[in-house]
């Protein structure tokens, strides 16, 4: 088999690749999870191998040069074979392992307390979970499976709804005060939130024409939220999902019945995803199950989908979680 000619820098083409799509420094950075200078200084790295350029600035804005729509048609179907080649060879050979991909709230209060079902149902499977904000490369981070907290719409992968969270308040039963039997009888109470899930929609729908709370406990995780309930430190306005396992153990108790939808609020930083519809209305947050576009299913992953689904369900059946997509 004869050898192939001199190839650029596999790293430089990659960061071209996703600059070329996106006509944007900024918004390759983003995918690659790296700083707006290293995209600019992979760039110039290809341009000055090559020996010509391959974008030109108009204004504010890049565009291709004449080479660089050539680079990007051939470059661009040859990193997505490489890339669907080793997802499918990944999950031949590691067909008993499986890598998910997962927030820390919901890897921390809703999937660590029942993977040992899963792995004890599935006997000889290795199971990672990754616990991180950002979104992963299925083949650069050796992702089988992820869930995502957003409204959808990924790129470049398939994406499925699992469910949509809804909010309410929920007291531990190491709470030291008297329980309130009114929404009103919260006022004074120590109230519990996480950044960009407000009691304002709450309170209004109880009829409560209250302000966010302004002193006390803020957190920016919702898992965090529900473990300070747990221990008795005041009232949460919990996500139901990540308040359903302490619900049903009675480490938790909901207060009424009256629940909202955890909804985009403007200035809220969602990446590429757009916290508006087509009418310009918020959209609802929700968890979203992300696969590989391509590369086939394995047993292990459609059993471990199959299980997610399931546990879902249960908690819904039970009362004391979101009703799953």
């Amino acid at each position: 088999m004869e050898a192939p000619g001199k190839l650029p820098p596999l790293p430089a083409l990659r960061t071209f690749e996703a600059a070329a799509r996106h006509l944007s420094f900024t918004r390759a950075a983003e995918e690659l999870h790296v700083t707006h200078s290293a995209v600019s200084h992979q760039i110039r790295a290809l341009e000055a191998w090559l020996e010509f350029p391959l974008f030109s600035r108009q204004g504010r804005a890049v565009v291709l040069t004449r080479a660089g729509e050539e680079l990007l048609a051939v470059s661009n179907e040859a990193l997505r074979q490489v890339s669907d080649t080793v997802g499918v060879l990944r999950r031949r050979i590691n067909v008993n392992r499986l890598s998910i991909s997962v927030m820390p709230s919901f890897a921390g209060r809703w999937l660590a307390p029942r993977i040992a079902g899963f792995i004890e149902a599935n006997p000889g499977c290795e199971v990672n979970v990754v616990s991180t904000t950002e979104r992963s490369d299925f083949v650069r981070d050796g992702v089988d499976v992820a869930i995502r907290w957003g409204f959808g719409g990924y790129t470049g992968v398939r994406s499925e709804l699992l469910m949509a969270d809804v909010l309410f308040p929920v007291v531990g039963a190491r709470f030291a005060g008297r329980l309130p039997r009114t929404p009103a009888e919260l006022a004074g109470l120590p109230l519990l939130r996480s950044d960009g899930e407000d009691w304002v929609p709450w309170f209004r729908a109880v009829g409560l024409d209250w302000p966010e709370p302004s002193a006390g406990l803020m957190q920016n995780d919702s898992g965090l939220v529900v473990q300070a309930a747990i221990e008795g430190q005041g009232v949460a306005l919990a996500r139901g999902s990540l308040a359903a396992l302490a619900l049903r153990n009675g480490q938790l108790t909901r207060l009424f019945d009256v629940e909202v939808p955890v909804m985009y609020r403007e200035g809220q930083d969602v990446s590429a995803e757009h916290g508006f519809d087509a009418d310009g209305l918020p959209r609802r947050w929700a968890y979203w199950l992300v696969l590989p576009q391509r590369g086939g299913e394995t047993p292990l992953r459609q059993a471990f989908v199959d299980w997610l689904r399931a546990e879902m369900a249960a908690d819904a059946a039970a009362g004391f979680g979101p009703e799953p997509a």
